[in-house]
């Protein structure tokens, strides 16, 4: 399957057998889930895979979505806080290896280093529904209504945040996508130089 094909295949699939995903498979998808860019290579994604029914009932009503505990796998996302600079000092120095500099002053790196970690882990997200969806599995992307309560249930360390939950599985054999997916025309969201 072409990268376009599995990009315009995938979707948020709400319907799973009871197919049980092996571990091998588990494994490769999330390997190629790491082959995504990440903000200094480090990488910042770990994942906590729920198979457990239990626990996917329980996150399925915390999360209000019935099919969470359906599938036959859950996959939390999380990212790691502070680990690309430990402060303004380290961060201009580490600039100074890529021959540039911010053209102001950065006021917010604890911010803007949150923001790198959600990006890290949502360019893995992405390669795993696209390689889920060429191997013939469904996934659907989670936001987390109850952070706090993840983090508590599954042992999160403290360091590290929730982004999301990705189920993952085979599709009910008498399932069909309920409706043909739409996506908005591309000139209502490309603005060219500027807004």
């Amino acid at each position: 399957m072409k990268t376009s094909e599995a990009i315009k295949k995938r979707y948020s699939c709400r319907s799973y057998s009871e197919k049980k995903v092996n571990k091998k498979t588990i494994l490769e998808l999330l390997r190629l889930a790491n082959w995504a860019p990440s903000a200094s290579n480090k990488q910042n994604r770990q994942f906590v895979v729920i198979s457990d029914r239990n626990d996917r009932e329980w996150l399925a009503e915390m999360n209000h979505q019935e099919h969470i505990g359906e599938a036959p796998v859950v996959v939390l996302v999380t990212y790691q806080r502070g680990i690309y600079f430990k402060n303004k000092e380290d961060y201009e120095k580490g600039l100074g290896d890529w021959q540039m500099r911010p053209s102001g002053e950065v006021n917010d790196l604890e911010g803007m280093w949150e923001k790198w970690g959600i990006q890290d882990a949502a360019a893995a997200v992405e390669n795993l529904m696209l390689a889920a969806t060429e191997r013939g599995l469904a996934t659907c992307w989670l936001g987390i209504m109850d952070f706090e309560g993840v983090k508590r249930k599954f042992g999160v360390p403290r360091d590290f945040e929730p982004v999301c939950l990705v189920t993952l599985g085979y599709v009910k054999p008498a399932h069909s996508q309920a409706a043909a997916r739409q996506r908005k025309p591309i000139d209502k969201l490309v603005h060219w130089g500027k807004w």
